[in-house]
């Protein structure tokens, strides 16, 4: 069977295997690309990304919110394929209302990260995406509360929809790399878009533990010359790797928007064996157990994630227990060869028998 791939990132065309780069962001010419290497019936995968024109990946980014080019590369080639798997609605909307008005030979399902339109409940957004996804064959969603959204929205998408939690790479992350010291004992705090970063640094500094905090991933002006916090804008995934290793625990603020989001910064982590605090946002709801595989704080409560942050800080036994348990359900559970396994088996059911794939 012939898939083509359409990423809402940029990834890696290349011969060898980088060692820099996890494997959603690289493609080895003739290797099985990302999760497709756990499938029991290997397809052929080609991958087309949104790499674009410098001025047409900032207009479509920033204002259409979905990609054109990379749809036109891949419109000539709907019938070269057997299925066409988006990830993200911004790489399956025009796809979406292509097959609206014209038959393809391929099916087409999407990995529905957004809900749609960021579970939009009105507008011209909604209307679009309603249109439009009438045409879709599968969805997959990575976050459970998702389906109460479709089933007042989309329920014609419910029958052909189906829940399966995110994996990550676990081989990539679970691997224990050597640490040097640290001068200074640091909490990790990684994200900018939806975190809830001024919540993180007013219970930082009303928790007064001897520890410093590194924000991963931008660079605010609120936030300098405050003692005790660096700002890293930007940090390669092995350079990221080794931060998180190195820190006493990692606070995740993610703000609680009705959609998938979050959930790999979440699992690698607790892959790298770190206890995190994690506000209660929606989508990480699936994947950790208050007290046991994570620490759970009410979003936007400073003095409940202050508490949690002291609490973990003092208490070394619950923060061992717990990063070994989140290491142990990520190995177990959350990894990418069970994520391969869940979304092989639903496309065969749901899809993929259709055009008469072998079992």
């Amino acid at each position: 069977m012939k898939i083509l791939m359409l990423v809402n990132w940029k990834i890696e065309y290349c011969k060898v295997k980088p060692a820099d780069k996890q494997p959603p962001d690289y493609k080895v010419e003739g290797k099985d690309y990302w999760f497709y290497r756990y499938f029991k019936n290997k397809p052929e995968v080609d991958v087309i990304d949104i790499r674009s024109f410098p001025w047409l990946e900032n207009f479509e980014r920033n204002k259409l919110h979905f990609y054109i080019w990379q749809a036109i590369r891949a419109i000539p080639k709907l019938n070269q394929y057997d299925l066409i798997v988006s990830h993200g609605m911004p790489s399956a909307i025009v796809i979406c209302l292509w097959r609206r008005f014209f038959k393809t030979r391929a099916k087409h399902v999407v990995f529905d990260i957004g809900s749609f339109a960021s579970a939009s409940e009105s507008g011209f957004s909604l209307k679009l995406m309603q249109f439009a996804s009438k045409s879709l064959d599968g969805l997959i969603h990575h976050m459970s509360a998702q389906k109460s959204y479709y089933e007042k929205f989309f329920p014609w998408i419910i029958d052909k929809s189906q829940f399966i939690k995110f994996g990550t790479d676990f081989d990539f992350f679970g691997n224990e790399k050597k640490v040097d010291p640290v001068s200074r004992k640091y909490i990790v705090c990684a994200g900018k878009n939806k975190c809830d970063c001024d919540t993180v640094v007013k219970a930082y500094k009303e928790s007064r533990v001897d520890l410093d905090l590194h924000l991963i991933g931008g660079k605010e002006e609120r936030f300098q010359n405050i003692d005790g916090i660096e700002q890293i804008p930007y940090l390669p995934i092995n350079d990221f790797i080794e931060q998180v290793q190195g820190a006493e625990f990692c606070v995740l603020p993610l703000e609680p928007v009705p959609f998938s989001f979050g959930q790999m910064r979440l699992l690698q982590q607790m892959a790298l064996r770190k206890c995190v605090i994690v506000s209660d946002a929606p989508s990480i709801l699936d994947y950790v157990e208050n007290n046991r595989t994570a620490m759970i704080y009410k979003s936007f409560d400073m003095n409940d994630l202050m508490r949690k942050m002291r609490l973990v800080n003092d208490d070394h036994n619950l923060k061992d227990n717990v990063s070994q348990n989140a290491f142990e359900y990520v190995k177990t559970n959350c990894n990418e060869q069970n994520m391969a396994k869940a979304i092989e088996k639903f496309w065969m059911r749901s899809v993929i028998n259709e055009i008469g794939y072998e079992k």
